[in-house]
């Protein structure tokens, strides 16, 4: 299911990014008489993601930083394209107001608003299968010290049915979200 570039933005961004749990709410009811071994906590994720991420090690002013993100679904269930997606806070040194660049999955599509990155695929993953993306930013002439960001991935557990509603009314429905990242650090050498 393809989504606009705004729709993404506005879901995605409407909360910090910073490793807490989003949109918080009532968890959905489990089946009336599943299995004891087929009942999941109310508090799990739909889908868990293993995030290998990387960052460049040094960067000099005013040249490329590149960063990588591969994420893995690790169930317990297969995450549609559109409930997950591939997320990277950059420091303010980090310019994404100009060209930058990617490469990833053939349907998908990067949006940033001030430095928060999202890019949604348009793939749905089974357990055990992964996306991966890179990307490269210039950095500001003026940057110094050390270049901190998380890069990673954020799900949301989207019941079926409900793939086409607003951020809003997924808030109002209590739809629950997690981030799985890892923070990155670049030494800016002088």
């Amino acid at each position: 299911m393809r989504h606009p570039i705004s729709k993404i933005a506005a879901l995605a961004l409407v909360a910090p990014l910073a490793g807490t749990f989003l949109l918080a709410g009532p968890a959905s009811a489990a089946p009336a008489k599943a299995p004891a071994a087929a009942v999941k906590k109310a508090d799990d994720p739909f889908s868990t993601f293993v995030v290998q991420a990387a960052a460049s090690k040094t960067v000099r002013p005013g040249k490329k930083i590149t960063y990588t993100i591969k994420a893995t679904n690790s169930g317990p269930y297969v995450s549609d394209g559109g409930a997950y997606f591939i997320v990277a806070v950059l420091p303010k040194s980090v310019i994404l107001s100009g060209k930058w660049t990617y490469q990833g999955p053939a349907k998908s599509e990067c949006a940033s608003e001030e430095q928060v990155l999202i890019c949604a695929v348009d793939k749905n993953l089974k357990v055990k299968e992964s996306v991966s993306f890179k990307f490269a930013f210039k950095v500001a002439k003026t940057a110094k010290g050390t270049l901190k960001s998380t890069l990673g991935v954020l799900a949301y557990d989207v019941p079926t049915g409900a793939e086409t509603l607003s951020r809003d009314e997924l808030e109002r429905l209590g739809v629950k979200s997690w981030l799985f990242g890892k923070n990155h650090s670049t030494r800016v050498a002088r």
